[in-house]
């Protein structure tokens, strides 16, 4: 039940997609990771378990089959027992055959007039050598006796300690067997409930990698999720369009004249901070870019269409990908001035690149060539007054 609850709660997740723990996709590789090694040890003491099974099992079976061997043995041992008392019996009755002969039962005379009846020397000679033997034999038939007893006594002590000694081992092997057994058991729940930990997060990642395409540490609350808004505003709060879209030719800082599409527009002057055009979250950041500087890209969702704002020729960074932004969010402040001229090649002066594109660059598509052609008029958009006219606020034209 336990289990069925993670299960579900980890596949809620790609239905709710925003509502995770993790930050990033990254996050969520990493849980992956330790998750796949939790299954790694878990497979591991499972296995060790599983050895341990195993080895008090053949211990039972070795008990087990000498517990037969012993009751085989007990049962041998009481038929050798009852022959010894057979036979016990049986030299008692010599004895007592004995005893009688030497008529022991009529006192001493009866011997005294057996070894005196002598007919001569010889006989009583004879005589007294047979009554020897005869009370030699008795002697040794009551050693016998005595011996066959104690016999008898210390084969019933051995097999009483035998028995109770295979006993205890056999109860003690039952109880490891048993909690051998609860242990494994346990295990195999915790191995199948990270295994449909591991499909369920897999699931996860799958749905924010290749459904939402989030990168790699991009915030997977916001990445898929552009904010809608109802119109772009100015990214700055002053200045004038030094450079219109289109077809152009100008000089660059190293002095070289280039003419050739200007997919953007240039604005510079006043203040320096650059804000960003309109709710969204940051898609991309290129860094140090030979024509172009730093670069930076916002995604956003304007009257229910997609649109792609590229800021270039930028420095002092406020922002990283996967940040939500709105329209009173420093992303950067203007570059192109000489301090970023070593690494930005295509500048004229200290301005701002403004661009824009439908659909989502770097989501949708990521070649620049197709980025370049689904650009369009920054103009068309945003409420921008005629090239080199002056500009104080970020919604007006004067």
């Amino acid at each position: 039940m336990k289990r069925k609850i993670i299960v579900a709660m980890l596949l809620l997740l790609v239905l709710i997609p925003f509502k995770v723990e993790a930050k990033t996709l990254r996050d969520l590789k990493n849980e992956l990771a330790a998750l796949k090694q939790k299954k790694a040890d878990a497979d591991y003491n499972k296995q060790k378990t599983q050895q341990e099974l195993n080895n008090v099992n053949n211990n039972i079976e070795t008990t087990t089959n000498k517990m037969k061997q012993n009751e085989e043995n007990i049962e041998k041992l009481n038929k050798e027992i009852a022959e010894l008392n057979e036979k016990a019996k049986q030299r008692e009755l010599e004895i007592k055959e004995v005893m009688h002969f030497l008529q022991i039962a009529n006192g001493e005379n009866a011997y005294l007039e057996y070894i005196f009846g002598a007919k001569d020397i010889t006989d009583f000679i004879y005589r007294s050598a047979i009554s020897g033997q005869l009370v030699s034999y008795n002697d040794k038939l009551i050693d016998e006796y005595n011996e066959t007893i104690k016999t008898n006594k210390k084969k019933q002590e051995d097999l009483k300690k035998e028995l109770e000694d295979l006993a205890k081992k056999q109860e003690e092997l039952s109880v490891s067997l048993n909690n051998l057994g609860k242990e494994l058991q346990g295990m195999l729940d915790v191995s199948l409930s990270i295994d449909e930990e591991i499909v369920a997060q897999e699931k996860v990642i799958n749905y924010y990698e290749k459904t939402l395409s989030c990168g790699l540490d991009e915030n997977i609350n916001l990445c898929g999720k552009v904010p809608f808004s109802g119109s772009f505003v100015r990214p700055l709060l002053n200045g004038r369009i030094t450079s219109v879209f289109g077809w152009r030719c100008y000089t660059r800082n190293n002095g070289q004249k280039y003419c050739g599409y200007h997919n953007g527009i240039d604005i510079a002057g006043g203040d320096t901070r650059i804000y960003a055009a309109a709710p969204g979250t940051v898609a991309a950041i290129l860094p140090q870019q030979s024509c172009g500087g730093n670069m930076l890209f916002v995604h956003h969702n304007v009257g229910g269409n997609y649109y792609t704002t590229a800021y270039f020729h930028v420095k002092n960074i406020n922002v990283k990908v996967g940040d939500y932004v709105d329209q009173n969010t420093i992303l950067a402040t203007m570059g192109g001035s000489p301090d970023t001229w070593w690494y930005d090649k295509c500048t004229t002066g200290q301005h701002l690149h403004f661009a824009v594109a439908t659909g989502l660059y770097m989501k949708e598509y990521t070649s620049w060539s197709t980025y370049t052609a689904r650009n369009i008029n920054p103009t068309s958009v945003v409420n921008f007054p005629a090239p080199y006219v002056w500009f104080s606020n970020r919604v007006t034209r004067y």
